[in-house]
């Protein structure tokens, strides 16, 4: 199986921005952070820019940095928005920012203690840093056989470099030296098949080459109206 195999990244990303899920999540982050106009704010692993938009909204001196090239040059067309490509293993900007934000960037790099240490090293002092990401390992699927669900799932969650990476934001904040660590847990739950493959790529076949038989009991389900799918998603906020 192959994550992504053959399709848009951008299309996806921009379904997943539209899910109820992650809007409530963002406006969460949102909220915790208190963004101020002409606050330095750094969007690590922007994406297209979803929520750089959001920061440049509120009057924010933003920064997006992705090393994907299309997605710095979607990022680079929103007004107030600055976008550079970049590796965030070599990020290296002491003290530029008063606020750093990493949504669901972590779960995918080699070395998630050493990003993180960059990030929070770019945090300025009595400035806030929000990493949000998703516990892969805490994903379940109900109404279709178990065993079958185990497998697919399981091998899956080995595609994802780092699949429960939602659970241990904050113990790698604390062991950068953050006292202040506040978390919010997130449960997302669909019973509707189309809206879980929305944002779950192991549910959507346009996505994930799994054998036909997950798919067919998929939909097997989800016309049983048996269909079930649970997710948890870690916000973490640190003060410097």
């Amino acid at each position: 199986m192959a994550v992504f195999h053959g399709q848009d990244m951008r299309d996806y990303l921009a379904r997943v921005s539209r899910h109820a899920m992650v809007k409530k999540i963002r406006d969460q982050g949102l909220d915790l952070l208190e963004v101020s106009r002409d606050e330095r704010v750094l969007d690590a692993g922007c994406g297209p820019g979803d929520m750089a938009a959001r920061f440049a909204a509120l009057g924010a001196h933003v920064t997006a940095l992705d090393s994907d090239p299309a997605m710095v040059e979607a990022a680079g067309e929103i007004p107030g928005v600055t976008a550079q490509r970049g590796d965030l293993a070599t990020f290296d900007s002491p003290a530029a920012f008063d606020v750093v934000w990493a949504e669901r960037v972590l779960q995918h790099v080699p070395d998630p203690d050493r990003v993180v240490g960059n990030l929070v090293r770019a945090t300025a002092p009595g400035g806030r840093i929000c990493l949000v990401d998703v516990d892969w390992s805490g994903l379940v699927v109900d109404g279709v056989d178990d065993e079958l669900a185990d497998r697919v799932l399981g091998v899956f969650r080995t595609l994802v470099p780092n699949p429960s990476m939602g659970r241990t934001l904050r113990r790698r904040l604390v062991r950068q030296g953050f006292r202040t660590v506040e978390v919010t847990a997130f449960l997302g739950v669909s019973t509707e098949l189309a809206d879980a493959a929305a944002v779950i790529p192991v549910l959507d076949e346009r996505l994930i080459p799994a054998p036909g038989a997950w798919f067919s009991a998929l939909r097997d389900a989800d016309e049983r109206g048996e269909f079930l799918m649970a997710l948890p998603v870690y916000l973490v906020l640190g003060a410097a």
